[in-house]
């Protein structure tokens, strides 16, 4: 009888739209366990990698899961196949959590799964992660002068939110051979027993449990959003980000672009999030 393959929740969108918060969210039920963007930290620079804060509290380093991780990259030689050393992070969940849990990696990036899906023992589930054009547009718009840049043309938002979503989509359901199961942060934050009991339906098991704070799971993100650490008052429990409410920027787009507003509205009325 051959062994269970491990199960590994990959969440496709992007920035901006809510992936740590589902990437925690999935932890609550106790089956899984959250660690972010993967594939960022296979990328950089260890010393980078070690600088990271934790979601659990600890320094990268002495993370008990993500410390073991950067301790045997460090080590390989040059030009390691990346599905060699992912396999490394999924042999640390192994070690401190058993075989069964599932991972949630929330990389984004829909090209990545064409490694995920080539390595053995491994069964590979994508969320397709979406937010509402028009909060989406605000928050990256507000993200880039919060570093110093320049906020840029909405409408050129507009156009790259449209084009990425319908693009990461597509290849992931090429590469998976079935299309991901789509999820909006509207649908968690606004409808989140309707949102959860679709999502343990398209998983086949519940990871959701709605009753535990965001950080009560097994969490160790290194790589996400900012919000996931304590220091800056990491979310307990969902909220939505109203901010858009008050703005205007997504005004003249949503209005002047109809393919982009045909697309949002059918994603949220088709999963729920709109009337």
């Amino acid at each position: 009888m051959s062994a269970p393959k491990r199960r590994i929740i990959y969440i496709v969108g992007l920035s901006h739209s809510g992936s740590t918060v589902l990437d925690m969210l999935l932890t609550t039920g106790g089956k899984a366990v959250g660690l972010g963007q993967v594939w960022t930290v296979l990328h950089e620079e260890p010393t980078r990698s070690k600088s990271r804060v934790c979601s659990c509290g600890a320094a990268a380093p002495d993370c008990p899961v993500w410390g073991r991780i950067l301790n045997r990259l460090v080590q390989l030689p040059a030009g390691t196949p990346l599905a060699d050393q992912y396999q490394i992070v999924l042999e640390s969940v192994d070690g401190l959590y058993g075989p069964d849990v599932a991972v949630i990696d929330s990389s984004k990036h829909a090209e990545y799964l064409r490694t995920l899906t080539t390595m053995p023992a491994v069964e590979v589930t994508v969320l397709h992660n979406m937010k509402d054009v028009r909060p989406f547009t605000v928050s990256t718009l507000d993200n880039r002068l919060r570093k110093g840049g320049r906020g840029g043309l909405p409408e050129k938002i507009f156009y790259q939110w449209y084009r990425d979503n319908r693009a990461g989509f597509a290849l992931a359901g090429q590469l998976l051979g079935r299309a991901p199961i789509r999820v909006t942060y509207e649908g968690l934050c606004l409808s989140p027993d309707v949102t959860v009991a679709r999502l343990a339906e398209a998983l086949g098991e519940d990871y959701v449990d709605t009753c535990v704070p965001l950080d009560g799971g097994h969490t160790h993100i290194i790589a996400g959003n900012r919000l996931r650490l304590p220091e800056q008052g990491k979310t307990k429990q969902l909220a939505y980000d109203h901010r858009w409410f008050m703005r205007h920027e997504w005004l003249r787009p949503y209005i002047l672009m109809p393919m982009v507003r045909k697309y949002n509205e059918q994603c949220l009325r088709e999963l729920g999030s709109i009337s």
